[in-house]
């Protein structure tokens, strides 16, 4: 039977529900301005899709409702609500989810302390389980993630990045924490080590897959459905996969324009549209989308070491899902 994230959703609402109601309770403070900040975040529409491959990889290990489950899922969204908060400092964000962004609403410096502030509360919580592999896995994850925002700002406006620059970035921007939620599930459940690798190798191609799809859809999605700007990318100078391959495949006259564009001080519409259109005139958005789902089918095969269940379809479905998203 197939299954869609409908069916999931419904499935572990009152899971869910649960882990909802610990995200809010786990903030635990009585300064004014980190709870509207965190609330307006939190409050933005995301689907909570970390801490459900937590609860997913949790459940596929055999862990049934423990309520370190719903602490470590609350933990891994407090990082990348950190994360989003710092990103839109950094990248001038107006827009987060359709809706105005919070650096927008209560400026950088807010942002930037509150963001801070749920870095340090997913650790405090993190601590409190008293599992020094739990504690492990979350440090080796924050630092990561502060590399690949490090690597990114190197590589702004740099049409000669490569490939291998790119994954490297997404691996430590996106890859790590997706990893980190599924890891984490296993370690809690105390699975064994060959359990546990199946599901951060899971979390690592899903996280990969996840970020092509995303950088992709910046070129190709209905702007409502993505609730960003369409070339956001672009006009801040950041060279993703459909990027690289366009300037791979593109004469050379239009790679001397692309270069030009990438490398000016603003975006204007006119150079979007030369290139969304030298972007379809070279197949670059499909070739982009292959490569994401070829990750999402690897994705699936390492769950091969789990037999059959409903969690493990769900996270077979999710695989799929991440790539299908709107486009």
């Amino acid at each position: 039977m197939i299954i869609t994230l409908q069916d999931i959703l419904r499935d572990y609402k009152s899971d869910m529900e649960r882990m909802e109601t610990r995200l809010h309770e786990s903030l635990g403070t009585d300064v004014a301005l980190i709870r509207q900040v965190s609330k307006y975040i939190l409050g933005a529409g995301g689907k909570r899709f970390r801490p459900l491959l937590h609860l997913l990889s949790a459940r596929l290990c055999g862990c049934r409702g423990h309520d370190a489950e719903y602490v470590l899922g609350s933990v891994v969204e407090f990082i990348h609500t950190a994360s989003l908060l710092h990103d839109d400092v950094i990248d001038e964000a107006k827009v987060r989810r359709g809706r105005t962004s919070a650096n927008s609403i209560w400026g950088n410096q807010a942002s930037i302390l509150v963001g801070d502030y749920l870095y340090s509360k997913a650790l405090y919580h993190g601590v409190r389980l008293h599992n020094q592999r739990v504690m492990d896995v979350l440090s080796e994850t924050t630092t990561a993630m502060s590399e690949g925002e490090v690597l990114q700002l190197m590589q702004i406006q740099n049409p000669d990045m490569n490939e291998a620059d790119y994954f490297r970035i997404v691996e430590c921007k996106t890859g790590v924490l997706i990893t980190a939620a599924c890891r984490l599930g296993a370690v809690i459940s105390k699975a064994p080590l060959s359990q546990e690798d199946a599901l951060a190798a899971y979390g690592k191609k899903l996280g990969l897959a996840y970020q092509i799809t995303d950088d992709t859809l910046d070129y190709a999605a209905d702007q409502k459905e993505l609730g960003k700007e369409l070339g956001k990318d672009l006009a801040e100078g950041k060279v993703t996969l459909p990027l690289i391959y366009l300037l791979r495949k593109a004469a050379p006259d239009e790679q001397d324009a692309l270069r030009a564009i990438l490398c000016a001080d603003h975006l204007n519409d006119n150079d979007l549209a030369y290139t969304l259109a030298l972007m379809d005139k070279h197949g670059v958005v499909s070739d982009s989308l292959r490569h994401a789902q070829s990750l999402a089918d690897d994705a699936k095969a390492t769950l091969a070491v789990f037999p059959e269940s409903a969690a493990r379809q769900a996270l077979t479905t999710l695989a799929d899902y991440v790539v299908q998203r709107e486009h």
